[in-house]
């Protein structure tokens, strides 16, 4: 008997062939136990998630096969069912790849296919909250969001130094925020030459971590380069339509972007959560792992 994975693959094929207006949606680990060739085949709309992981790979033999198919790619990190879905969505969102119109089926699971769920981005409400589309343009390198995200997810798993912290990225349209922006202590990042201070930069995720124990905000700009840190934000947000029970860095989060276009991401420190704000709105928010 075919595996209940394969199954739902096939079904989820079947699907998107017989509407060709539907995305494909399925992360590159969880299709590893199949043959995939046929399935690269097929004249449908297909997003590869991808682990940056599998990225960084070099002997991947399928990478080469799949630089022509809509990718993203997403934090190593173990999430969830429903949070591999959040996470991938809003990349794919930021990169434009999908939009406020979409509709997809996305196949997730935990280390393997075992769920096939049909979206229409603009009327979802379980795992985006957001109505609007949110592509970058030219304010935010996605990949530069990415490397954000990844940042506080990994506080937000890990913490610092066996205690759990919060954080507060502020991201893109640093001229616009500056206005609204006071600094608070020292800025650890003042003085650097910009390329020295780029978060793509792995020598620096240890130094970002290490900084978020600060008050306040980090200010990095849509390429990465990282701006300030310990910066308060002293800018008001219409609270109508976010969630009850936020805590101040949330409304700071929520604030910011909505006198701007720049986006925020908020790391909890009493729940772990990873919350990420634009145009004044919570669009998503990632649980922490359990």
């Amino acid at each position: 008997m075919m595996p209940i994975s394969e199954q739902i693959l096939n079904s989820s094929l079947s699907i998107v062939e017989s509407d060709k207006d539907i995305h494909l949606l399925v992360y590159l680990s969880d299709l590893k136990k199949f043959n995939i060739d046929d399935f690269l085949k097929k004249d449908i709309k297909k997003i590869i998630v991808f682990k940056r992981a599998e990225i960084e790979d070099e002997n991947h033999e399928k990478i080469e096969d799949l630089k022509n198919i809509p990718s993203i790619t997403v934090p190593n990190i173990n999430f969830t069912r429903t949070n591999k879905l959040k996470v991938a969505i809003v990349m794919a969102l930021a990169a434009n790849i999908l939009s406020k119109d979409s509709r997809l089926i996305a196949l997730t699971g935990l280390n393997n296919i075992d769920s096939m769920i049909y979206l229409e981005i603009e009327k979802e409400k379980e795992l985006l909250l957001f109505r609007e589309n949110i592509d970058f343009g030219e304010i935010i390198r996605p990949e530069v969001f990415e490397k954000i995200l990844r940042i506080a997810l990994e506080l937000a798993n890990q913490g610092r130094e066996g205690k759990s912290v919060g954080a507060l990225f502020v991201l893109g349209d640093i001229d616009n925020i500056k206005p609204y922006i006071k600094q608070m202590i020292f800025n650890p990042f003042k003085g650097y030459d910009p390329n020295e201070r780029n978060i793509m930069l792995s020598n620096l995720d240890d130094t970002i971590k290490e900084y978020s124990v600060l008050d306040g905000a980090f200010l990095i700009s849509g390429d990465g380069t990282l701006e300030s840190a310990g910066a308060h934000i002293a800018a008001s947000a219409d609270t109508t339509d976010l969630p009850k029970g936020l805590g101040s860095r949330h409304m700071a989060a929520a604030a910011i972007t909505s006198v701007s276009n720049a986006m925020s991401i908020v790391v909890s420190e009493s729940t772990g959560d990873v919350s990420v704000f634009k145009n004044g709105k919570l669009i998503t928010q990632i649980e922490k792992a359990i």
